[in-house]
């Protein structure tokens, strides 16, 4: 099942066994090309960054939708369209090598599965959590290769047969203590979901602060009680969840006119926090936390533009990272000859050129990145684990865009009790 670069291996964590079978068809887009001479583009992307490994982790066609890696970097977990998990020692973030292969329980029925999510649970590389669509967040210690506990969206009425509602996200919080799952809505109803991952019991629930299907949940990066969750409806909802009701807990509310993709949280030269947003039609919005005040906005002809690429209809946006000094940079690509494109760009007062991916042969779906030591991983739909290298070079030289205020509603809320 394996093909690599080099001699070593994976492990994976077989949580369902049907694949995806669906064809690939090279999509027919049109012209689509540099916008400067090849002299030029190497000016504007100084920054050249190349394989330094890469595994393939199926024979068949399936996409890497997620990844993530623990403190160290020295894991790398990769979720698959097919319901599997793939983990890899990265070496110090040389290469990709071999882990113990090991069979996992599964959980549930055999109906088809996908990955919502992965995240460690501390900072150690031993506690894992998986999430899939039937409703289920998995902990496995992957010292002893087993399930710990099953978080169920519907635990508490488990035993009373009731109906699981599919789960589109989840994340931890850094103390590793609280769980939160975002749910699809079901029958007009859409909830945030939390549970006690220490006493491995559900906390409550916030069900007011959305209308349709929540597709990500962020918990910060350092302050346990800050969430941040976005919907396929446009909104960006910011709580503070140690208050007593999910009134007081939402700080704000943020209408982006778009359907959330995908949430990060990122600090400001002055230590404010940010929230970066990409959207489905691949447009990237960074807002102040505390107010929802608009920090940038890109559409997808602009990042298109800073890309130096001609066609807007071929560019996607895969995510945004930021630097050891807090700089915020946009990775984005386009899908002419299978994602060949692949480039990053440093959010400045404009969009800024910096890296160049030579090599890429794929549509990135996910990634992400050791600001430690300049490291970037990718998976996308040529079911390829990539790790680059940008050698020496570092991204840290530009300031953060100044804020401007629009864009910013609140909600009609109610006093729904706190989880905790």
């Amino acid at each position: 099942m394996k093909e690599n670069s080099n001699s070593g291996g994976e492990t994976h964590l077989p949580l369902a066994t049907i694949s995806d079978d669906e064809s690939e068809e090279d999509a027919t887009f049109l012209d689509d090309q540099n916008t400067c001479s090849p002299e030029e583009l190497d000016k504007f992307f100084k920054l050249k960054c190349k394989i330094a490994d890469e595994s393939a982790v199926s024979l068949k066609k399936d996409y890497v939708l997620h990844l993530t890696a623990n403190n160290g970097f020295t894991n790398v977990v990769a979720g698959l369209s097919s319901g599997f998990v793939h983990i890899f020692d990265t070496n110090a973030g040389l290469t990709l090598t071999r882990s113990t292969f090991t069979d996992m329980p599964k959980t549930g029925s055999n109906e088809p599965v996908s990955i919502c999510g992965l995240r460690y649970l501390d900072e150690s590389p031993n506690h894992l959590l998986v999430g899939d669509s039937r409703g289920f967040v998995r902990l496995f210690d992957l010292r002893t290769q087993k399930e710990q506990v099953c978080f169920e969206e519907n635990m508490a009425n488990a035993q009373d047969g009731a109906k699981r509602k599919a789960i589109n996200c989840f994340d931890s919080n850094s103390n590793a203590r609280i769980l939160c799952m975002g749910t699809e809505q079901s029958h007009g109803n859409v909830f945030l979901l939390f549970y006690d991952i220490r006493e491995r019991k559900p906390l409550g629930e916030y069900n007011e602060s959305h209308e349709n299907d929540i597709s990500a949940v962020r918990f910060h990066d350092v302050n346990p009680d800050l969430l941040c969750s976005g919907s396929i409806y446009g909104l960006i909802n910011i709580f503070d969840i140690k208050e007593p009701t999910e009134d007081d807990a939402l700080m704000a509310t943020i209408n982006t006119e778009s359907t959330i993709q995908k949430l990060n949280w990122h600090k400001n030269v002055y230590e404010q926090d940010l929230i970066s947003c990409i959207t489905h039609t691949n447009d990237f919005y960074v807002y102040q936390a505390d107010e929802g005040d608009v920090v940038a906005k890109f559409e997808r002809s602009h990042i298109t533009a800073a890309t130096k690429r001609s066609n807007e209809a071929n560019c996607y946006v895969v995510d945004a990272h930021s630097s050891e000094n807090g700089d915020i940079f946009l990775l984005a690509g386009t899908n002419i000859n299978k994602g060949e494109i692949l480039r990053t760009l440093r959010l400045n007062k404009d969009l800024t050129p910096v890296a160049d991916f030579i090599g890429n042969k794929q549509v990135v779906r996910t990634s992400i990145f050791n600001k430690k030591n300049g490291v970037m991983v990718t998976g996308g739909e040529s079911g390829l684990v990539t790790l680059w290298s940008a050698g020496s070079a570092d991204l840290n030289d530009a300031p953060v865009a100044n804020s401007s205020k629009t864009f910013k509603h609140k909600n009609k809320k109610s006093a729904k009790k706190t989880p905790y």
